[in-house]
């Protein structure tokens, strides 16, 4: 018989937990009928506490209400505390497990002390090209490169496993405390088998912590402190832990400042139709009637409502667009465009490069949307 503890944490979610209870019991149906599962719900919004009328059929249900608000790793680990299982799954609350999740995790784990599954993000299969998936939890990948393992719903983890170490030192700041249980586990010489499944998908809702850049980065620096005050690795680790960290941050640079020019961009726009300056008015005075437009992202659609009263837009060009999504046509790089009058390029970074390859591939006029925005007087 194998026994199976699902832990999640519940923050102002109680509309997931149908969802979850369905899901745990379809994986249920996957085991052999002596297998028990429990899950258990700790619910971290002390002001709405949930009800203890849950009920399943198939799975064991708990609920507990925290009478103080202990942030995610302190759910996880007072779970922890409260549960029976033989294995332990710290699963996020809106996050998804597929039917054949337990089952094909414990075929993969072998005498390891936990499982990694392949995963869905934003979409797509997550490990390609760089998030090599044999690299998610070696030593050095982890140190020097953070945590590509998405979520801790990806891994199914031995119980007995656990470290003392990630128990009793609840981080104050959420969001990584996943990465330190891997890092604990790692320093305490634990094995890891990995499973080419794809049996999770992390669902991005916009309120993940792991979208709170400054708060991501109080709580990566709250690791590394646990980590050296508990002198888990020896110092050339831990250099290499700061060298990560340092170069984590420089990224971040990068992209807060690429988002300072895209406001900057969205602001000019904004201002200029609330003005009644509009592209669709430039481009007739030019005489363009057809467009296509170049990139399908949020500038991209945004740009197509404002046209489609006046200006006949035929389609997107995207680079990805064999695995987007739009109300109009989309065409790769490859494909035959449409005949119209321009193609405008809608990118904010890296427009002077594409306007190159596009002047070389055609002679229809190529419009840049973002030099027109910013040299249009207000």
């Amino acid at each position: 018989m194998k026994s199976i503890s699902i832990i999640v944490p519940i923050y102002y979610g109680e509309k997931y937990i149908p969802k979850i209870i369905q899901q745990i019991e379809d994986c249920k149906s996957r085991l052999n009928e002596e297998d028990y599962l429990e899950l258990l719900f700790v619910n971290d919004a002390p002001d709405a506490p949930l009800s203890q009328d849950l009920k399943s059929d198939a799975v064991h249900l708990t609920v507990i209400n925290t009478d103080k608000n202990i942030g995610i790793h302190g759910a996880r680990v007072k779970g922890l505390k409260k549960c029976h299982g033989e294995y332990v799954l710290f699963l996020d609350q809106d996050d998804r497990i597929y039917p054949e999740y337990f089952y094909s995790q414990l075929l993969s784990i072998e005498e390891n002390d936990a499982v990694i599954c392949k995963a869905i993000h934003a979409g797509e299969e997550y490990y390609s090209g760089n998030q090599a998936f044999q690299n998610v939890i070696s030593k050095e990948f982890v140190l020097s490169h953070w945590n590509q393992i998405i979520s801790p719903g990806q891994v199914l983890i031995r119980k007995c496993a656990i470290p003392d170490v990630w128990m009793e030192n609840i981080m104050e700041y959420n969001g990584a405390d996943d990465w330190l249980l891997w890092l604990c586990m790692l320093a305490g010489g634990c094995r890891f088998s990995l499973n080419e499944n794809v049996l999770y998908e992390h669902v991005s809702n916009g309120a993940n912590t792991s979208g709170d850049v400054v708060g991501m980065a109080q709580s990566e620096h709250e690791v590394i402190r646990i980590v050296r005050n508990k002198k888990l690795f020896q110092e050339e680790d831990l250099q290499l832990l700061m060298e990560g960290f340092f170069l984590r941050n420089l990224v971040r640079v990068r992209e807060m400042r690429a988002l300072k020019k895209k406001l900057d961009f969205f602001d000019k726009w904004m201002r200029l139709r609330e003005q009644s300056v509009t592209y669709s008015e430039y481009l007739s005075s030019l005489g363009i009637q057809s467009v296509v437009i170049y990139g399908c992202g949020i500038v991209g659609q945004h740009l197509l409502s404002e046209l489609k009263p006046s200006i006949c837009v035929k389609g997107f060009i995207d680079r990805n667009g064999r695995d987007l999504e739009a109300e109009i046509p989309i065409y790769t790089w490859k494909d035959k465009w449409p005949e119209t009058d321009g193609i405008i390029i809608t990118l904010i970074e890296g427009e002077e490069n594409v306007e190159k390859d596009i002047r070389e591939r055609t002679d229809k006029r190529v419009l840049v949307f973002k030099k027109w925005i910013m040299k249009t007087e207000l």
